[in-house]
């Protein structure tokens, strides 16, 4: 029987207890050669961002994404973290209280929910936003928001062409403690992107497990 998917109440539940754990519990993909902090990366980079720039990260959780941020917006940037568990945004402020970042704001919000800043410059979200339903929406907004030439970018898992469904199976129940389910494997982001930007390109990494999707406004 297949386990179903999680309400927004759930996630966020789910994710004030993995806070504590959260970033340790990493290191098990990188065992299975899973190269978390070279995608995030490589999303970060197509954001083909400049000191000063204000940066979105949706779904922030812990804030792995910001030291990657900073080297790009420099301490003249913004970078503004959302998430909806406030355990994960507790860890996040720890991080930047830790290295003393001026420029990082946090915000406690359902990404469905949140509103954009007037001057936006980037929008990122790594590994979070298919946990919402309404990812389609979110991508819309970002779109709209951006003026010309500014970018979305976005890190998430998606099911590889080709791979037998024992497979996909067996990678649900890797990711399931994380929230994943199968009707998860049927979002599809990069083509949000496509659909609602002018400009966007996609790469495959791991065997076609992951994808860095990016929208040109």
């Amino acid at each position: 029987m297949e386990k179903r998917i999680f309400n927004t109440g759930e996630i966020q539940q789910m994710y004030n207890r993995w806070a504590k754990n959260y970033d340790k519990s990493l290191w098990l993909f990188r065992l299975i050669g899973f190269r978390i902090r070279a995608y995030r990366k490589a999303a970060v980079e197509n954001l083909n961002l400049n000191h000063g720039d204000a940066v979105v990260d949706l779904g922030c959780g812990t804030g792995l994404n910001f030291a990657l941020l900073k080297e790009h917006i420099g301490a003249t940037g913004t970078i503004i973290g959302a998430d909806l568990s406030g355990a994960m945004l507790q860890k996040a402020r720890r991080r930047v209280e830790k290295n003393n970042w001026k420029n990082v704001r946090l915000v406690q919000s359902d990404i469905a929910k949140f509103s954009f800043p007037d001057k936006t410059d980037a929008i990122l979200s790594t590994l979070a936003l298919t946990m919402s339903p309404d990812y389609d929406p979110i991508i819309k907004r970002a779109a709209e928001t951006l003026e010309k030439g500014k970018r979305m970018s976005i890190f998430k898992l998606k099911r590889p062409d080709g791979w037998p469904d024992w497979m996909v199976q067996l990678m649900i129940k890797l990711l399931a403690a994380y929230g994943t389910r199968k009707e998860h494997t049927n979002r599809a982001p990069w083509l949000s992107i496509k659909r609602h930007f002018p400009k966007s390109k996609m790469k495959e990494y791991y065997w076609g497990a992951v994808h860095v999707s990016t929208g040109i406004a």
